[in-house]
């Protein structure tokens, strides 16, 4: 490389071929899952980044299957609402489980206030005291300026301050900061930054840049110490004890139960039943966890029936056997709902609302579907042709079960309020069906403007049956319930990898070069399917781009698409180290061209310690490294390789 940089004052060309191979070796991309490993979101919400082939990036890929297909899916806790369905409370269990829950939480709260605080403002912080008013700041972060340095400063009994602002930072988030005047050595004043106003000041009074306060009182704290915390956690911990042996045993599972309850309790209309019954279980951790020794959901609503498989069955309390699958969720596709199977046929998606089984569960439910409280009228002249009539439990045929009658029906169109759009009633004989909906009314109407005719008075004749059911409610019977088998996946891909390198080489020995590193493949595949692998990885890392795509590259692609006994899969990476370290299972392989360009991967891969198969052009033979040496082996591998030369 140096004579190329030197090339302008020399008759000495450089070797192209030398300085592509060194801008290869010192070339490099970004290992994403370095960064990404200290990401809170990698395997929290998602799997971890990776773009590699080393042998960090394989567990990291085989890891994301796993937590893809293991994934935690936060729930609503309304959801666990009926985790006690047959405790029955009264209001002092009610009133004792809202002690119980205040007090908790007002010392969990407190302790979750002074890590914050540490982790804000650690160190020793100073309290400043109006002369007038009274009031009382808070000054930290001391220590994270000059100020702290200066003796005299924590000697200062008075302090005249002002507040100014600061830009914010992701470790000091204060907004403002005070500064006091000091003389320096040469008695002139200058402002000099003390600390950051309090977060907790901040809050109390409204605090702007520019506020100054003259000879304030000044007392210095201490900062938040581990052991303050710890003191908090073992206070927890001990008022959790003392209400656990101050409780009779019959009733921790009703004030378990009791507080559970008001968690879930709506307290306004804002609440979306994210609340947390977590104090339950810290106090009372036998009672909650008995709950779970049966199962306690076994009421559950469906929706969407009317959409389904299941749409037109009546189901009035049969007990059927029904199985939870995940699939696709039909008011967005691109997440998951959980769906309730009827004898192989969708009934519906669990409403969001109601507990929900893991899929692959199984039992008997007894199935009530909703009552139907519109009809479904089925012009006779086209089937195509539907209305609908709604609310028919307020008018006269209410509670009727329609199942395929003909029926005349009228329409009488009536504006009770002026106000309003006008609502058009079906009629059977004098007396009222129900209302015909809107979007039947559109139609009609659209159908009617053809002809010139209008709604009033109109009558059809049609099949009447009662609309589908728009939902279902399911009870469980926990006698019959089944979790689904979890065993072990014995169809995880068994994977064999073969990492590959060419070379350019002299137009005479190009054709024989590129059948021999083809027939190297062709035999890596077959030996692969020979030793019972079922997935294998060609892996290039090829010093410099060949033809595009070399016949190799083109080799593999065509056996990828055609071949049906294994999958074959093709990888082009820039790091031949991490690629060569990739090389694990016993019949894992480096193969390629021996040459001047891929002699330092020849020499790397053996130092691992790696099986290396290298074909020579100039000569027509191979060198062969960390492979059995047995003769019949060599001989047999050469002959195969060489086979159709």
């Amino acid at each position: 490389m140096q004579i190329a940089t030197d090339g302008a004052k020399s008759a000495l060309r450089p070797d192209n071929s030398i300085i592509t191979y060194c801008q290869a070796i010192t070339d490099y991309k970004e290992v994403e899952w370095i960064s990404d490993k200290k990401n809170s979101e990698a395997f929290t919400n998602r799997g971890m980044k990776c773009n590699g082939y080393s042998p960090i990036d394989l567990m990291v890929q085989q890891t994301n299957q796993i937590f893809e297909q293991s994934q935690l899916h936060a729930r609503p806790i309304e959801q666990f609402k009926k985790l006690y369905p047959q405790i029955e409370l009264n209001n002092y269990h009610q009133e004792q489980a809202q002690t119980i829950k205040t007090e908790y939480n007002s010392l969990i709260k407190q302790r979750i206030a002074l890590e914050d605080r540490k982790k804000l403002e650690p160190g020793p912080y100073l309290v400043i005291t109006s002369p007038t008013s009274g009031k009382q700041l808070e000054i930290t972060n001391l220590i994270k300026f000059d100020v702290a340095k200066n003796p005299e400063f924590w000697k200062a009994s008075e302090l005249s301050i002002r507040l100014q602002s600061r830009a914010p930072s992701a470790k000091m988030v204060h907004s403002l900061k005070a500064t006091a005047k000091y003389f320096n050595a040469d008695g002139q004043a200058k402002d000099i930054t003390i600390g950051t106003i309090s977060m907790k000041s901040m809050k109390e009074h409204d605090l702007k840049p520019g506020m100054s306060l003259n000879q304030g009182k000044v007392e210095f704290h201490f900062g938040i110490s581990d052991g303050m915390i710890d003191a908090l956690k073992q206070q927890t911990m001990e008022y959790v004890e003392s209400v656990r042996n101050s409780t009779p045993e019959p009733e921790k599972l009703q004030l378990a139960a009791a507080i559970h309850d008001i968690t879930h309790t709506e307290e306004s209309k804002n609440y979306q039943g994210l609340k947390r019954a977590g104090v339950a279980f810290a106090v009372f951790p036998d009672a909650v966890v008995g709950q779970l020794h049966s199962l306690q959901f076994t009421n559950m609503r469906v929706i969407g029936a009317q959409f389904n498989e299941c749409a037109g069955i009546n189901f009035k309390g049969e007990q059927v056997a029904v199985k939870f699958e995940d699939g696709a969720n039909p008011r967005d596709p691109t997440k998951t709902a959980r769906w309730v199977i009827v004898e192989g046929k969708k009934l519906g998606t669990i409403d969001a609302r109601s507990p929900q089984l893991i899929a692959g569960c199984e039992a008997l439910a007894t199935i009530t579907s909703s009552p139907s409280n519109s009809l479904i009228v089925t012009s006779l002249k086209n089937p195509d042709n539907k209305l609908q009539i709604d609310n028919t439990n307020k008018y006269t045929f209410a509670g009727r079960d329609w199942k395929g009658e003909q029926a005349n029906i009228t329409f009488n169109v009536q504006q009770p309020d002026t106000l309003k759009a006008p609502v058009v009633v079906a009629l059977l004989g004098n007396q009222a069906l129900g209302v015909l909906n809107k979007q039947s009314t559109n139609f009609l109407l659209s159908q009617l403007a053809k002809g010139g005719k209008k709604i009033q008075g109109l009558t059809i004749t049609g099949i009447v049956n009662n609309a589908p059911a728009s939902y279902a409610d399911i009870v469980i019977d926990p006698n019959s319930f089944k979790l689904p088998d979890i065993q072990e996946n014995n169809n995880q891909p068994l994977v064999a990898t073969v990492v590959f390198f060419e070379a350019t080489v002299d137009n005479n020995l190009q054709a024989k070069t590129d059948q021999i590193m083809c027939n190297m493949l062709l035999r890596a595949v077959n030996r692969a399917i020979e030793r019972g692998y079922n997935t294998i990885h060609f892996v290039d890392i090829s010093p410099h781009q060949l033809d595009n795509p070399s016949p190799a590259v083109k080799l593999i692609q065509e056996l990828g698409a055609t071949r049906k006994d294994i999958n074959i899969e093709y990888f082009d990476v820039a790091s031949s180290k991490g690629a060569i370290a990739n090389l694990i299972q016993p019949d894992d392989i480096a193969l390629g061209i021996r040459s001047k360009e891929t002699i330092n991967i020849i020499g790397y891969a053996v130092n691992q310690g790696k099986a290396v198969a290298a074909y020579i052009p100039e000569t027509g033979k191979f060198d062969r490294y960390n492979l059995p040496s047995l003769e019949k082996t060599v001989t047999a591998t050469k002959t195969e390789i060489e086979r159709d030369v």
